[in-house]
């Protein structure tokens, strides 16, 4: 097998149009959680303000005024990070690098564009206001006390353009973090012609050669196979060749798994993703002034009472179940991230040669069993199409059977179902006690 170092930039071996979840669009559904706790009850606080200070009051104005500071920028600031971090594809061809959704959605970088150091993961301690300190904070802010803020991590991709800096993504989730590493070694690897196959790990495996060139034989239940490198035939040991054939029966009988990865990578884009977030967040927003309008309805007519503050909280429900519903949406784009960094085969180290498996750089047959290649040398599971040259280190090795991952995959749709149940119970339980309410 050849050593010859892989094309140089300007003839990258790049794959086709293959897509990694960036941004999964969790940051952004916290964020517009957060937005949508803060933003009308801040604005609540400064009509009791405004109240408070036309009825003259003196120090009882403090406490309401810094709560209505204090809430109406912590809303201003989450509604800026829900734009910022929605969403977003890292799209790979053969001639450019593209972004899909998120806030340079549309942009696409030629390879040859890119400049040194081409790409980073930048990583840094940001300070962020936290919610429940907020109450705390201006009670204490009388004694000129109260910090309301913590410092949390948040990792932003950079590449750089023509010498220029350009910020495609930013996230506070390390699962997205590890997508942004992913895409540099993809980035880096491409555009400096690197054999980035040379560098993955590799499990100690004994191979069947051929004896014409030396390469690993791609295993087949066949006596004798082609070798993929020098195109002689080449016996195959009877071992391998029993190897390869119960990996064929068992990849073939995995029709369901088959299905699996193929909805998953059928998945939406994020640019349909974004528009889904939205739709929730206008949800959670909304449900404020809705009920808050129909309290003042009733208050108006009939005068106010105790009951009116309890129904003022009603719209809490319409909050949690629309962050429950949208982050419910997400869990296809987490787990073909998850397929896409840990089991994608190893692409080839130059045109025209095999893929490689993940674990053991064996080669991997040509035919596609429904996007499922088992190696027939270390029986892992290989996805074969998605390889991004992806963060190749120990993680990528651990992983061997793709019905593990899909298990987890289902885990976690069950969960969120279950929520998202809770979650239209807390909309029905909304409507139904506002309407009770009401009347």
């Amino acid at each position: 097998m050849s050593d010859e170092a892989a094309p140089a930039v300007g003839a990258p071996i790049a794959p086709t149009d293959v897509r990694l979840p960036l941004q999964i669009g969790t940051t952004a559904t916290w964020a517009a959680a957060r937005t949508a706790l803060a933003l009308f009850p801040g604005l609540a606080m400064a009509v009791v303000t405004v109240q408070a200070l036309i009825a003259d009051l003196g120090d009882a104005t403090v406490i309401p005024g810094a709560l209505c500071v204090l809430l109406l920028v912590y809303a201003g600031f989450y509604v800026r990070l829900a734009v910022r971090a929605r969403a977003s594809d890292l799209v790979c061809t053969t001639e450019a690098v593209a972004i899909d959704g998120g806030p340079h959605g549309g942009t696409r970088i030629a390879w040859t564009e890119l400049t040194p150091p081409y790409a980073v993961v930048e990583s840094a301690k940001e300070e962020r206001l936290v919610l429940w300190r907020l109450p705390i904070t201006a009670v204490l802010m009388l004694g000129g006390e109260g910090d309301p803020t913590e410092k949390i991590p948040v990792w932003r991709l950079a590449v750089w353009r023509g010498g220029t800096r350009l910020v495609l993504a930013e996230s506070d989730r390390a699962i997205e973090a590890e997508s942004m590493r992913a895409a540099v070694a993809t980035i880096e690897a491409v555009v400096s012609g690197r054999r980035f196959v040379a560098e993955a790990a590799q499990l100690p495996t004994e191979f069947a050669r051929c004896p014409a060139c030396g390469a690993a034989l791609v295993p087949a239940d066949a006596a004798e196979v082609t070798c993929a490198y020098c195109r002689a035939i080449a016996p195959l040991p009877p071992a391998v060749r029993a190897q390869a054939q119960a990996g064929q029966q068992l990849a073939r009988s995995r029709g369901r798994t088959a299905r699996r990865i193929a909805r998953l990578r059928r998945q939406p884009r994020a640019s349909m993703i974004n528009l889904r977030i939205a739709a929730w967040a206008v949800l959670m927003i909304g449900a404020w002034p809705l009920g808050w309008g129909l309290v003042g309805a009733r208050v108006w007519r009939l005068g106010f009472h105790a009951i009116d503050l309890a129904a003022f909280l009603l719209p809490l429900a319409a909050v949690f179940a629309g962050f429950f519903l949208a982050r419910a949406r997400l869990v296809d784009r987490r787990a073909l991230q998850l397929l896409t960094l840990a089991f994608g085969a190893l692409a080839p180290a130059h045109v025209g040669e095999p893929p490689r498996c993940r674990r053991c750089q064996g080669p991997l047959p040509d035919d596609d069993l429904g996007g499922v290649v088992r190696c027939g040398y270390c029986q892992a599971d290989n996805i074969a199409g998605i390889d991004l040259r992806p963060l190749v280190d120990q993680a990528r090795g651990k992983h061997r059977d793709v019905d593990v991952a899909l298990a987890a995959r289902r885990r976690e749709q069950l969960l969120w179902a279950g929520l998202s149940l809770v979650a239209l119970a807390a909309l029905a339980g909304w409507v139904a006690a506002t309407w009770r309410y009401l009347r």
